[in-house]
């Protein structure tokens, strides 16, 4: 999943907004360097990850997506998702997008540790991107700076026509596949604070 998705997964199970950032940042095992809430978030996020890969609804939304943009099918789906959730936000959520990106930025970055893997100066266009991922020209922004962060020439900057064209498959997707990634959550964190501890 992308951005919103963690972060709407991390406030409804009240786990840590800026773990949910860093869980796309921080590789390998956790250590002591991090607040215990901050490495539950980045946990989590990991979890999310694995379980939304593995996912029948993300496997078909995949499938969907021929050469060459099949080879990046994983994160054109996981931007894709975000759109759709952005588009049909109030069937998740009891507020606003706006309120809840805003709130969202806030939260990240009272949560920033100073000594994460870049600063809270690049978190402050947060609530925007978030919000923007409702028109075509946010998600065109996504796929520009994913493109940017890969290391060969790849067609990611390109895949918008193709995720616009699978609107309905992610509409249709996306329903279930939050259902499902917040009972993993549920039980990540009941495994990770057992009842009477």
């Amino acid at each position: 999943m992308n951005l919103l998705a963690h972060l709407l997964l991390a406030e409804r199970s009240d786990t840590s907004f800026a773990g949910q950032i860093l869980g796309d940042e921080i590789k390998g095992r956790l250590d002591d360097r991090f607040l215990p809430r901050v490495r539950h978030g980045i946990r989590l996020h990991r979890a999310i990850d694995g379980h939304s890969d593995a996912h029948d609804g993300h496997r078909r939304l995949r499938n969907r997506f021929h050469p060459p943009q099949r080879r990046y099918a994983g994160i054109l789906v996981d931007i894709g998702l975000d759109y759709a959730l952005a588009r049909h936000w109030g069937d998740f959520h009891p507020d606003s997008l706006e309120s809840f990106a805003r709130r969202a930025q806030q939260r990240v970055m009272a949560e920033w540790p100073s000594n994460a893997p870049f600063s809270r100066m690049r978190l402050r266009g947060l609530g925007s991107v978030l919000a923007g991922y409702r028109h075509p020209k946010g998600i065109q922004r996504a796929l520009d700076s994913v493109s940017g962060r890969l290391r060969r020439d790849n067609p990611v900057a390109d895949a918008l026509p193709a995720i616009q064209a699978e609107q309905q498959a992610f509409a249709d997707e996306l329903t279930q596949l939050i259902e499902d990634l917040a009972a993993v959550v549920g039980r990540f964190d009941r495994a990770a604070h057992p009842p009477g501890q």
